[in-house]
């Protein structure tokens, strides 16, 4: 009898175990700060707005409208004037606001990465890692009127691979003696490669992450 009663606490034990085990691993799974193709942290591409309402609440949510490309575009502020504010960009010119286009972050102190760490604030180089070392082509910081550069490609990367739904925006943060002859031969180009040798006496950050 006592060893039958031992044998059940054991696997009274071992399943009690085994379900924790379980659970924290579920847990782990899902990333609430995430940027996935199906959304940016709390907020999925397929929500409408009456979803942001539900699912955020009606308080933490600003409406906006932005000039995009000489175009009035509408967009919610998710947890505006907050280091976790995502940008949610409607297809709609007025309400009932029903499609999601682009959801966009820009916070360099945000919560929000991919699974591989990429992140409002990561470098060119962490680009070109995360890349599988495949260039990354993107405007041309040079002959942009706000001086910012739009990712435009992966080059078939992992990046791209993984996430084709990604886009983003690029800044110069440090210039290091870059030759004028250099600059005389890229200024009318519309778009650079990260391996260009230019990049060799620029650091460049990103300053914004989008889906779409």
């Amino acid at each position: 009898m006592k060893t039958i009663l031992l044998s059940l606490a054991f696997i009274t034990l071992f399943t009690a175990c085994q379900q924790k085990r379980q659970q924290d691993q579920e847990e782990t799974a899902v990333d609430p700060n995430a940027i996935t193709c199906e959304n940016i942290g709390p907020v999925k591409l397929s929500y409408t707005y009456a979803d942001l309402e539900t699912q955020i609440g009606r308080k933490n949510l600003e409406h906006d409208t932005l000039t995009v490309d000489g175009k009035s575009v509408q967009v919610t502020r998710v947890f505006p004037n907050d280091t976790k504010e995502i940008k949610v960009y409607w297809a709609e010119s007025q309400p009932p606001y029903a499609t999601i286009t682009k959801l966009v972050i820009s916070n360099s102190f945000g919560p929000y990465q991919t699974a591989e760490g990429l992140h409002v604030g990561s470098t060119l180089e962490d680009l070109r890692k995360l890349n599988n070392f495949m260039p990354v082509s993107m405007t041309n910081f040079y002959n942009s009127l706000d001086g910012f550069a739009t990712i435009t490609g992966f080059n078939g990367g992992d990046l791209e691979l993984n996430y084709p739904c990604l886009g983003g925006r690029l800044d110069i943060v440090k210039q290091r003696g870059v030759d004028v002859r250099m600059l005389d031969e890229i200024q009318n180009n519309e778009t650079l490669l990260s391996s260009h040798k230019l990049f060799n006496s620029l650091d460049v950050a990103v300053v914004e992450l989008s889906i779409q």
